[in-house]
């Protein structure tokens, strides 16, 4: 039971030197459209009674498409499913392409949650990022989405950036929480291969950033983001109470959602999906999918503590045996017990959650359970 929704777009003003999602610059406006009625036509061929509670629209840079598309968009999911009346709209925006008419639009169209790509609020760290909008750009789209759009705002900061110190993080998180942000994403600088950074710092990135300051950097902004009444939620996110993103939630509670447009992946009765990486290829056929992995039950007990443990909540002992009809600390007898004799992992009687030592660790224990 898909009640998620996922719509990529691919386009992009210029290709960050740092990430590896797929998305392309450069393409004009008769190729934009063209998606979006890809897109409007995937949608068409769903056939569903379930009511969606979220949309998130990502990429790519969806504010850099014509805002009427955007519209277009939201239009044909709302002609086609049965929204809930309280259904979550998310829209990922970069400062650089947002206007007045545009955020006019989106909040016509029906956006009420909006994650604007701040990364930095200092102006050379900026730079390194590649990013073409700087400091008072960044808070110039937080106030324009604050007043016409929705105060539901969402901002993703990155750290761990050469060049980058704990006074940039600081000063960014009382810049954004002085501007009314809800939630804030905090993402540490990894190098992906295919990348222009994997291939500017892949030999020197610890001389620049140790793994150590990676880490201090890391506890100090949670801890920062508390004191500004930012919860830790998730080990990337933090919100004020209430502002949590519904829909990043439901992939870490392992619930179904639809993938639509170029490059996304889905997941739907089981089968986890995927479009391929190509523009041109999804203008020809934009309901072409390949399979990626079909989940049996043995699967989906494997991923719950790769997904949950991610949350500051954990993995619920009663969730679990509701779901799969077994006690989660016999399945996982091995795993919980190395972990919390290491300190990693912490049994608090409902729950069992990372404690502050595991978070740094994450990606090991995860592998203990799969």
């Amino acid at each position: 039971m898909a009640r998620h929704i996922y719509l990529h777009i691919p386009f992009c003003a210029a290709k960050c030197p740092y990430c590896d999602f797929y998305s392309e610059s450069g393409r004009d406006g008769l190729s934009m459209s063209k998606v979006i009625d890809g897109m409007v036509s995937e949608i068409d061929s769903i056939t569903t009674d379930d009511v969606i509670e979220t949309v998130y629209i990502g990429g790519g840079t969806p504010s850099v498409i014509d805002a009427e598309l955007i519209a277009k968009l939201i239009d044909s999911a709302r002609n086609r499913f049965t929204l809930s009346s309280d259904c979550e709209i998310t829209m990922e925006v970069n400062p650089s392409s947002m206007t007045l008419a545009k955020a006019r639009t989106y909040r016509k169209a029906g956006i009420n949650r909006v994650s604007v790509g701040v990364q930095s609020l200092n102006d050379d760290v900026l730079k390194t990022l590649g990013r073409l909008h700087d400091r008072a750009g960044a808070i110039e789209c937080l106030r324009m989405v604050r007043d016409e759009i929705t105060p539901n705002i969402s901002a993703d900061l990155m750290i761990a950036i050469p060049g980058q110190t704990m006074e940039d993080i600081s000063n960014a998180i009382d810049i954004l929480a002085s501007e009314g942000v809800k939630h804030i994403s905090t993402y540490s600088l990894t190098l992906e291969e295919g990348t222009v950074f994997y291939s500017r710092y892949k030999d020197t990135i610890e001389d620049l950033v140790s793994p150590e300051t990676e880490r201090e950097m890391y506890h100090m902004t949670r801890k920062l983001l508390s004191s500004r009444g930012y919860i830790p939620y998730e080990i990337s996110n933090s919100a004020i109470p209430g502002y949590e993103s519904r829909h990043n939630s439901s992939y870490w509670e392992g619930e179904e959602y639809y993938g639509i447009g170029p490059g996304s992946h889905g997941y739907v009765d089981g089968v986890r999906y995927c479009h391929e990486n190509s523009i041109d290829g999804y203008i020809t056929d934009p309901l072409y999918t390949t399979v990626e992995e079909v989940l049996s039950e043995e699967d989906r007990m494997k991923e719950y503590p790769f997904l949950k443990l991610r949350t500051a909540e954990g993995m619920d002992k009663g969730e679990f045996y509701r779901r799969f009809g077994k006690d989660i600390c016999a399945v996982f007898k091995d795993a919980l017990s190395k972990n919390i004799v290491n300190g990693l992992v912490e049994d608090t009687g409902d729950h069992i959650r990372l404690t502050d030592r595991g978070l740094d660790w994450y990606n090991r224990i995860a592998e203990d359970f799969l």
